[in-house]
């Protein structure tokens, strides 16, 4: 494996990067939010070296790196969304979801043939594509489910030397500033979504809570529902926690803990693949007890990461949960609600008392809990 420092011999360095991304080998690069594994997304042996380094199953896709829009619709068809977005937000920290053209190598787009654009706001990016003629793979440097990287030494230390073996190149720019990765919009519907968050999007939330353990964020969801019940509720109406953030930011943590706080036994596990599950509410559970008014007899758990569009949203009949005569007996930790498209999300908050809760990453035990609180008062 070759070290080379980015800031003596700029050119040289760029040059020689890309030879070795040209020759099927992998680097890893700094980028405008974090080091990112660089490879050429059109060269089969290289993409699988790539996943197989992620532990990343083939499906997920990984998202590339372009000069200018002209290159990216060479890779994407472009919609009016994605138009207003490459003109207006870009170069930036910003990932364009679009219909992939198949013109990469397997592993890249998603399995819905669906695939992430980065045009950074980076000299070392666009000046390594400028040089290679084409894309390069903008992928954090991370396994799959770990946090992503500032530095070489974070991310050199813990690998084994199995993966170590499989960096061909380290390209060293120092320690980089602590952004978050990219925040990543899916502009191939009418209606854009946020699928990720990062510096530049973030929720509304007024006040926000520090945890740095699962027992912590425990304790937040606890203290959130005595909050809420000190408010004036709208009796007749549902209770809906609305929970943002990315995978595995503690938003499952949360929702098991609501369960177990209204007095649920059973084991509440990940919605992800079913969309919602559905628990009954025992008679009076502890920390309702003092609201007389407020009969509460069911809970649900909902995920809507999965959902692509609006006609999936009314294939799950998400608003008949909310509309039937028993809803303000119910309870509703809803995942990604983002996912159900502004109009939805604005219909659900007036159908509900609705608390808003937006997780983000800090490091990998620290997470930083934003609310805010849409009750009648």
């Amino acid at each position: 494996m070759e070290k080379l420092d980015i800031t003596k011999s700029y050119r040289q360095v760029i040059k020689k990067t890309a030879e070795v991304i040209k020759s099927g080998k992998m680097v890893l690069f700094p980028s405008d939010t974090v080091y990112i594994l660089a490879v050429d997304p059109t060269n089969k042996r290289a993409v699988e070296k790539l996943i197989g380094f992620k532990n990343r199953w083939v499906g997920k896709a990984i998202s590339v790196a372009v000069s200018d829009k002209k290159m990216a619709k060479k890779f994407v068809k472009m919609t009016e969304n994605s138009e207003t977005i490459y003109n207006n937000l870009l170069p930036g920290p910003f990932t364009v979801v679009s219909e992939g053209l198949h013109k990469t190598a397997i592993g890249i787009e998603a399995e819905d043939g669906s695939l992430g654009v980065r045009i950074p706001d980076n000299k070392y990016i666009f000046d390594l594509v400028e040089e290679l003629g084409g894309p390069v793979t903008a992928t954090s440097a991370n396994l799959s489910g770990r946090s992503p990287h500032y530095s070489v030494e974070s991310f050199w230390k813990p690998l084994s030397e199995k993966k170590k073996a499989m960096i061909d190149l380290v390209v060293d720019a120092g320690k980089l500033p602590i952004n978050k990765p990219s925040t990543v919009i899916d502009a191939r519907e009418s209606e854009i979504k946020i699928l990720r968050r990062g510096d530049l999007i973030t929720g509304s939330a007024k006040q926000t809570l520090i945890s740095k353990s699962e027992k912590e964020t425990g304790k937040i969801a606890e203290f959130l529902w005595k909050k809420v019940l000190r408010k004036t509720l709208d009796v007749n109406k549902p209770m809906v926690f609305g929970l943002s953030g990315d995978l595995g930011t503690g938003k499952t943590v949360f929702s098991r803990r609501m369960a177990k706080i209204l007095g649920i036994k059973d084991k509440v596990t990940s919605p992800t693949f079913v969309i919602y599950n559905e628990y009954q509410i025992p008679l009076n559970p502890p920390l309702t007890r003092g609201k007389s008014d407020l009969q509460i007899t069911k809970f649900l758990h909902m995920d809507l990461y999965r959902l692509a569009n609006q006609y999936e949203f009314e294939e799950i009949k998400f608003f008949e949960q909310f509309d039937s005569m028993t809803s303000s007996r119910l309870v509703a930790c809803v995942e990604w609600p983002e996912n159900m498209g502004k109009e939805n999300f604005e219909k659900l908050k007036k159908l509900a008392n609705y608390v808003s809760i937006n997780f983000e990453y800090v490091d990998e035990n620290t997470r930083e809990i934003g609310y805010s609180i849409t009750l009648e008062t």
